[in-house]
């Protein structure tokens, strides 16, 4: 029971408890109460960062009350990092009421959750000349590359903006810097970084042991935009979720999913912007994106290097901008090995894309591309249409490809719809060239089109034929 324990602190918390249930909302002396996403948190100072404990019983740590001002002028590195050492040994909420906080390199936890004031309120800035990460998962600089299974869990980060302070900080510098798993980032904001706003890396571990409850990443409600590298930069963990996130007008990448990003799921994300070369770089496999919106002026919408990814729904709109580089909406690209990408699947809507809606450089086969495009001509400057602008595609797809690309169905020389051969087979059913296989295919013989089937002993019989 409370009254019987010598510590004074049960006591305050539970002074405190009681006083935010008042119906004058006021706290007793030496007890303070924020509000974080409307939930208010109680405060009691105990002198080594840990400010008492939420209505739910949760520890709290102010980073006011371990010393940080939040003036945006001081140094207040030692003072969040305090809070967040005092966070560390059991795990809770390290909180940042409304301000402005200058700072070094933050190290970060397993078990450690931040809660800011809300994104415009609280700001986690860059102190001039730092030349790091803003917040740094323990154990990053030995973890990252190894693609090893360790690095840190269960921690979350939300309500807060991240500056990078890039103007101060010419040699290096990102917001969040990752190597862990089982995390949770939501309505975060990460902009003005030399390098990246958004990294995270993991290993390819399938299992965890227990209690770990998931190796998934959450990120929600994400914005990283106007940043020197890429707006995220996401190498794992695998299987993890994107959910309504923004990244727009960073010099590299909006959204790379790259690394053991694999199976890795982006819904209603938007990445936009005229410095942007890219905006979804699909370079792991297996990845999904459900109603992106790929906005570019130059560059690519979305880039595919790597099996089995998908883009279904959403849309690619380009800006005309045939030159100086390349406008492609969709775009097939050799990945890590010769028999890469195939099995893409895309179902979508591109335009105005001065190059072209569809590249199929780099298709392997087995692929599901439709498109409804409607792509610009653009005027050469004396009257006439540029060639080659405004294409519904270009490169020629693998045999095994299956293409409906439609520019109108009112003109129907600008679709291209193309059905590979299949086979028929007798049942059970037998491999290619076995025996008991027909196969049928068309060909042109005498100006006109048949269509024939080729029997195991490669007797062709003729179907059908123009008349």
């Amino acid at each position: 029971m409370v009254q019987d324990n010598p510590d004074p602190i049960p006591r305050l918390l539970a002074l405190s408890r009681r006083a935010l249930l008042s119906k004058s909302g006021m706290v007793a002396t030496g007890v303070g109460a924020a509000v974080v996403g409307g939930v208010a948190i109680a405060a009691a100072s105990h002198g080594d960062g840990a400010v008492g404990a939420s209505p739910s019983g949760e520890t709290v740590f102010n980073v006011r009350q371990a010393g940080a001002t939040g003036d945006g002028k001081s140094d207040d590195t030692d003072g969040i990092q305090r809070a967040i050492d005092s966070a560390r040994a059991g795990g809770g909420e390290v909180f940042f009421p409304p301000g402005t906080y200058l700072t070094r390199r933050l190290t970060l936890y397993s078990g450690v959750h931040l809660r800011g004031s809300g994104g415009d309120a609280t700001v986690l800035r860059l102190a001039p000349g730092a030349n790091t990460a803003i917040i740094e998962s323990d154990g990053f600089d030995a973890l990252t590359g190894t693609r090893h299974n360790g690095g840190i869990t269960m921690f979350s980060i939300r309500d807060l903006t991240l500056d990078g302070n890039k103007q101060h900080n010419d040699r290096a510098g990102y917001g969040l810097r990752l190597y862990g798993y089982g995390y949770e980032v939501t309505e975060m904001v990460a902009y003005n970084c030399r390098n990246d706003g958004v990294y995270s890396e993991w290993g390819p571990a399938a299992a965890l042991p227990f209690p770990s409850h998931q190796m998934e990443a959450r990120l929600t409600a994400v914005r990283s935009h106007d940043n020197d590298g890429h707006g995220v930069n996401f190498l794992g963990p695998h299987d993890s979720m994107f959910l309504n996130c923004v990244s727009s007008q960073n010099r590299g990448t909006g959204f790379r999913l790259a690394g053991d990003a694999a199976g890795t799921s982006l819904v209603n994300c938007h990445a936009w912007g005229i410095s942007q070369d890219i905006s979804f770089d699909l370079a792991a496999p297996i990845v999904g994106c459900i109603n992106g919106y790929a906005d570019i002026s130059g560059g690519v919408g979305v880039r595919i290097s790597r099996n089995d990814c998908r883009w279904i729904g959403g849309l690619v709109l380009g800006g005309n901008q045939p030159q100086p580089t390349p406008e492609i909406g969709v775009q097939l690209v050799g990945g890590g090995s010769l028999a890469e990408p195939a099995g893409v699947v895309v179902d979508t809507k591109i335009m105005n894309c001065g190059t072209a809606a569809v590249d199929f450089g780099g298709d392997r086969g087995t692929s599901s591309i439709r498109a409804v495009v409607s792509q610009p001509q653009v005027p050469d400057g004396h009257g006439r249409l540029a060639p080659g602008t405004g294409h519904g595609w270009i490169g020629t797809p693998h045999p095994t490809t299956e293409v409906e690309i439609t520019g109108g169905l009112g003109d129907p020389g600008k679709n291209l719809v193309i059905r590979p051969a299949f086979d028929l087979r007798v049942q059970p059913t037998a491999p290619p060239g076995s025996a008991g296989t027909v196969r049928i295919f068309a060909r042109l013989s005498g100006g006109k089109t048949q269509l024939c089937a080729v029997f195991p002993g490669g007797a062709v019989h003729v179907l059908a034929a123009d008349d």
